[in-house]
């Protein structure tokens, strides 16, 4: 098996986070080892901080965070190959497959989900 970068978005590092933009971090984790590689601060949610920005009672489409834009940006400079998340926009996953990241939706435990990975079962 060809060693790949795998990049999780999670809030505990147990589980995968519902939201993308809210996740309070994203995991990279080195496969077929499953080993983790680096925890990083979720760029969008730091832009959320940074700028202040008051998210209150917007629904997530109306908030335009770029998170579409931002995220796989970041996952190509940390030489991600596939991406995790419970859900992603048909946006981001352009923008994913076009930075040669494959989007991969999945919920639970990260430990499970690489497994599946290394096992080939997700697409």
């Amino acid at each position: 098996m060809k060693k790949r970068i795998v990049a999780i978005v999670t809030a505990n590092e147990r589980t995968v986070s519902r939201h993308i933009a809210l996740a309070k971090k994203i995991v990279f984790y080195r496969l077929p080892e499953g080993e983790k590689v680096e925890t990083a601060e979720n760029p969008v949610l730091r832009r959320i901080r940074d700028e202040g920005i008051e998210l209150g009672k917007m629904s997530e489409g109306a908030r335009h965070l770029g998170t579409g834009r931002i995220i796989p940006e970041f996952l190509a400079k940390k030489g991600a190959d596939i991406f995790v998340a419970a859900t992603i926009g048909e946006g981001m996953r352009q923008n994913l497959l076009e930075a040669g990241i494959r989007p991969v939706e999945a919920t639970g435990s990260i430990e499970e989900i690489l497994e599946k990975l290394k096992k080939g079962e997700m697409s």
